[in-house]
């Protein structure tokens, strides 16, 4: 398919330059050329155009830039003249387009230079201009057509050859040349194989730019689509991000549920000790009356520091059970020790809830764990005061 479009192209080419040399349009030229050379002569005549500013009008390529070139310069009743030219017909047969060209040089100069213009042709420009316009007749060159074509009888020492009999003295002699490729191909002269190279490279200057920028647009896509599969694959890894903070979230979630959960046990016992003590009547004025110490100390056992600060004497108990965390130790009427009681199902009930029973009744560096056990480094100190024995220094523990 390429192939034939170049075949095209290059027919196109040569029928349109073949076209441009044709003798018809090489005297055109030669016409245009003495209509041109003649305004620029009558620009010299600065006697008759003072207001002449172009001395030539080297970019004039048609009738009508000469007409404008006469206008800006004010080169009266040139225009005329050049619309009266540009309408006489040239013969543009071989046998009369010289004498035609010739005639239509001599009508030129008469119209500029005869009568009261006669004087131009003393001007200064008047002898170059002649030979201007007789050089252009001169240039143009015209192929003599084929009039007559006839073959030599055969000769032994000779090659079959074409004659071609013209009017003119020269007979050119026209050998067979070897069949090529390209015999469909129309004859053309050297500056016609020019133009067609030209043609060539500017049409393969062309794909290549076309190509350029296909590549340009394919490569702009691929780095659109690169940057949306980076963006997806950092999507991706957003979503991966979320859903493990949402896990993390969930055991958190549960976690703290759990430890709900164990509060509200906490408080559902507590709550259960209030409405016993609230069970108990009330006594204006409770006499307590002291246990008669002996020679060994009397231990009792409480549940929790119910007063905050101590331990009401209500309720001390003289045995202990899963739920007594502190072991009293009264070694006189107004003073005693106290430390956590080791019972295991004691010091796992004082553990669900460390911060409540242990708080202000213990000192602790760490924080234990669901299955420490705990240590009484130093026991507390109790005094007696009222119907409560009153904390004066919590107790020293760790845990194991």
């Amino acid at each position: 398919m390429k192939k034939s479009i170049i075949l095209i192209l290059l027919l196109i080419s040569h029928l349109f330059v073949n076209a441009q040399t044709q003798p018809g349009k090489q005297i055109e030229d030669a016409k245009f050329q003495i209509v041109k050379a003649t305004v620029e002569f009558l620009a010299s005549d600065k006697e008759t155009f003072k207001e002449v500013k172009e001395a030539t009008c080297s970019n004039c390529k048609t009738y009508e830039e000469l007409i404008a070139y006469v206008s800006r310069n004010k080169i009266k009743k040139a225009d005329e003249l050049i619309k009266e030219w540009r309408s006489i017909k040239i013969d543009t047969t071989f046998t009369n387009w010289n004498k035609s060209l010739i005639q239509f040089r001599d009508r030129v100069i008469t119209d500029i230079s005869s009568g009261a213009k006669s004087k131009r042709k003393q001007l200064a420009s008047y002898q170059s201009y002649s030979k201007n316009i007789d050089s252009i007749i001169s240039e143009v060159s015209i192929a003599e057509p084929i009039s007559a074509v006839t073959e030599t009888p055969d000769e032994p020492d000779s090659i079959d050859s074409t004659q071609v009999i013209e009017e003119t003295n020269e007979t050119i002699v026209k050998v067979p040349e070897q069949e090529s490729y390209f015999d469909f191909l129309p004859n053309i002269s050297k500056d016609m194989y020019y133009v067609i190279i030209f043609l060539l490279l500017a049409i393969i200057a062309f794909l290549a730019w076309m190509f350029n920028n296909r590549n340009k647009v394919l490569q702009n896509r691929v780095n659109s689509l690169e940057r949306k599969l980076a963006k997806v694959e950092n999507t991706d890894r957003q979503s991966k991000n979320a859903s493990s903070d949402l896990k993390n979230i969930n055991q958190k979630l549960k976690n703290a549920e759990k430890e709900i959960a164990v509060l509200q046990e906490n408080l559902k016992t507590e709550v259960e000790r209030n409405q016993r003590l609230s069970a108990v009547p009330k006594i204006e004025k409770p006499l307590v009356q002291m246990p008669v110490l002996t020679s060994s100390p009397v231990t009792k056992y409480a549940r929790y520091a119910d007063q905050g600060d101590g331990f009401s004497i209500q309720e001390l108990l003289d045995e202990d059970d899963s739920e007594t965390i502190f072991e009293l130790n009264i070694s006189s009427p107004n003073s005693a020790t106290f430390k956590i009681s080791g019972n295991p199902n004691a010091q796992r009930y004082a553990l669900s809830n460390s911060p409540y029973f242990l708080g202000k009744t213990s000192q602790y560096d760490t924080f234990p764990s669901g299955n420490s056990l705990i240590n009484t480094d130093i026991p507390g100190e109790l005094k007696l005061q009222g119907n409560k024995w009153l904390i004066i220094k919590p107790a020293q523990i760790s845990f194991i």
